[in-house]
């Protein structure tokens, strides 16, 4: 094998394993991101009223005992 086609195997191998390594790099980044305060405050709302509707269910039950 010549000097020439290693040289250019090994640039053509560096080339993809910056493209991954950016690709990659960027998926990190994009998971990173927080939840929008719309959404955190809907989650939250949402797990107070089944924490309410289940407490009231207790209690309705516990009086028919």
């Amino acid at each position: 094998m010549s000097y020439y086609l290693a040289e250019q195997m090994a640039r053509e191998r560096l080339r993809e394993a910056r493209q991954i390594a950016a690709q990659a790099n960027l998926l990190r980044d994009l998971g990173n991101q927080s939840e929008p305060l719309r959404v955190t405050v809907g989650l939250g709302l949402i797990k107070m009223g089944r924490w309410m509707a289940g407490a009231k269910g207790q209690t309705s039950r516990r009086a028919t005992a």
